[in-house]
């Protein structure tokens, strides 16, 4: 087997020496009051996140989502007993949904993970579509689970326009729930 980042030979999907170079990079940008947390810079991952579309992006978003772990502890408020809801986590053609690797791997930030809650019934790829083109095509969520009276954190894997995030915040707080921010791996803006 082969690193996927430099192609040397290695046990591991991502060599220790790659993983050990990929960097977190935390920020956050505010939606309208609304506060999206990011890990890792754009430019250094887009090739690791475009591989949600092969198979083996299950393992690569399983490992990005593992580096994370402590700062989203560090974020955090442990007197809140939060929800986590992934952004449209249908499995996908590869058998796996990107959105809800990450929350399965924030669990253990004390986030109780609801699956299958947030769905999307506007399935339209949004990779490399302009915003004019997401306005016209909104997702259309429904939820699936109660997220009434519930204090949620959303999960997606990447910010561009902010669309989806404000789609998904906007659903669950209409339902009656809390959503105080989200966590994507990357945003695309930076």
């Amino acid at each position: 087997m082969r690193c996927i980042v430099c192609y040397k030979l290695s046990i591991f999907t991502i060599c220790k020496n790659c993983l050990n170079i990929i960097k977190i990079t935390p920020r956050s940008r505010e939606l309208d009051g609304f506060k999206v947390y990011s890990f890792y810079d754009f430019s250094e991952v887009s090739f690791l996140l475009s591989l949600k579309y092969d198979y083996i992006g299950s393992k690569v978003y399983s490992i990005l989502s593992k580096k994370v772990l402590s700062y989203v502890q560090n974020i955090l408020n442990n007197n809140i007993r939060f929800y986590g809801v992934a952004v449209d986590d249908r499995i996908n053609n590869k058998g796996y949904s990107h959105s809800a690797i990450l929350l399965s791997h924030l669990k253990k930030c004390n986030i109780t993970p609801m699956y299958h809650t947030l769905i999307s019934t506007n399935n339209v790829n949004y990779a490399g579509k302009s915003l004019e083109f997401r306005e016209k095509n909104p997702r259309n969520f429904v939820l699936k689970r109660s997220v009434y009276n519930k204090d949620i954190v959303l999960f997606d894997d990447i910010i561009t326009t902010g669309l989806t995030i404000k789609e998904a915040r906007d659903s669950i707080n209409n339902a009656g729930g809390n959503a105080h921010f989200a966590f994507v791996l990357s945003d695309a803006k930076y």
